[in-house]
């Protein structure tokens, strides 16, 4: 009996382990998305590229992201994970290495785009599928933590990484997130040992032929696609502002210094860091309401309104507001639940791929936008052009909540469906 008791404690720390290593690698694919926020003020100091051009190499990640989803997802649903999880890294590692020696733009959009085809694709979509299997009755809470830990990933390239940037050039910045991809290698080989049967019980109900017919059925759900979008805008603050924009507006619309938008930047993450974790704990507490995420919509939007209205902030304020567009824009860790509920246990991965594929090209799109506002003239009297980005980021949100009214009027929440309940009941 003794023996059971230990084998039971032996599998749960084995699981956790394998759950902590595949959050660290998505914590580093998701400071690779967002260190260009701090690159973005030195390239344009330096004259080397304008803002579309920024935003392009930026936004290469995403479109990387979106070309693998499917291909990664599909591959995870008939492959050993372990194996093609660490065949991930090393592509994703050599990729941003790549990036460090490459000296025209083009070589930089390219590895970039290696970086999201190898990195962002399987990181994320490799995490749903450890912990849809692993965690089914606490997969909000713990997919929470997972989303966190991304946000983490973001907050701790800010201030450490701008002085890097100042003191040592932005080649060093590229070099160490590159070398630090090989810690996280080292760890995924030593700790990440998903379920043996994981891939093997839905590998035998899917057919290379059916993929189509499979991606028929998923694009047919509206629900599905409903929930994607609001992922999709309740992540803007973070896709826009926190990985790419923040420094730059925050160092024109307030003057403030680079070091201080970087601490202001990392409040917005803070937030979201406090935010996916206690979100996810309430919603499984409640069954995944609706109201969480139209609290977390409604308040996100009226955060930004001050912003709007009045010119001048002190620092403490603005870093306030942003902290708090973090945390109420969390909300978007219930969605994903929604999602999950959603897929047929044989889909999971098929289904996650194709919602991140979603997920990803809105956000490219959105980045190269909020780039294009940047260039055009002030939208607002007597405002500097920044608040261009800003006014965008506002109405997405807006449009947000009015989705979830819609959603609200159009859909019954549905308390238990497929995919976690199979694999709770497995």
């Amino acid at each position: 009996m003794l023996g059971n008791i230990f084998q039971i404690k032996k599998i749960k720390t084995k699981n956790m382990f394998t759950f902590l290593s595949i959050t660290f690698f998505y914590f580093f694919e998701s400071a690779q998305m967002s260190y260009f926020n701090i690159l973005a003020p030195a390239l344009l100091s330096s004259g080397t590229y304008n803002h579309a051009q920024i935003a392009s190499i930026s936004a290469a990640y995403y479109y990387g992201d979106v070309i693998g989803l499917l291909p990664v997802g599909f591959m995870l649903d008939r492959f050993p994970l372990r194996k093609t999880l660490l065949w991930a890294m090393s592509g994703s590692i050599i990729a941003a290495f790549l990036l460090f020696v490459s000296a025209n733009i083009y070589l930089q959009w390219i590895a970039r785009f290696f970086c999201g085809f190898f990195g962002g694709t399987f990181s994320f979509i490799g995490g749903i599928r450890i912990l849809s299997s692993l965690f089914a009755k606490r997969f909000t809470f713990f997919i929470g933590l997972f989303l966190s830990a991304g946000m983490f990933g973001g907050l701790i390239c800010q201030y450490p990484l701008l002085m890097m940037v100042n003191h040592f050039g932005i080649s060093s910045a590229i070099l160490s997130m590159a070398a630090f991809g090989l810690v996280v290698m080292a760890i995924n080989f030593l700790f990440l040992h998903p379920l043996s049967s994981d891939y093997l019980q839905v590998s035998e109900s899917i057919q290379v032929k059916k993929l189509f017919a499979t991606l028929s059925c998923i694009s047919k759900n509206i629900q599905n696609w409903m929930d994607c979008i609001l992922v999709v805008l309740l992540d803007t603050p973070v896709s826009i502002i926190g990985t790419l924009w923040g420094v730059v507006i925050l160092m024109s619309l307030y003057h403030f210094t680079d070091v201080q938008s970087t601490y202001i930047v990392m409040l917005l993450f803070l937030g979201l860091m406090i935010g996916l974790p206690l979100w996810g704990e309430i919603a499984d507490r409640y069954d995944h309401p609706e109201w969480i995420v139209m609290l977390g919509a409604g308040m996100s939007f009226l955060t930004l309104l001050p912003q709007l209205l009045f010119h001048h902030f002190p620092f403490l304020i603005v870093g306030m507001l942003y902290f708090f567009l973090g945390f109420f824009s969390s909300c978007q860790t219930v969605c994903f639940t929604w999602l999950t509920k959603n897929m047929k246990p044989k889909w999971i991965g098929t289904n996650s791929a194709f919602n991140s594929m979603v997920f990803m090209s809105a956000n490219g799109f959105f980045k190269q936008c909020a780039g294009c506002f940047l260039a055009m003239p002030s939208l607002l009297l007597n405002r500097e052009s920044t608040i261009n980005v800003l006014l965008f980021v506002f109405f997405l949100l807006v449009f947000a909540f009015i989705l979830l009214l819609a959603r609200k009027k159009m859909f019954k929440f549905v308390h238990s469906k497929n995919a976690l309940k199979f694999l709770n009941g497995n």
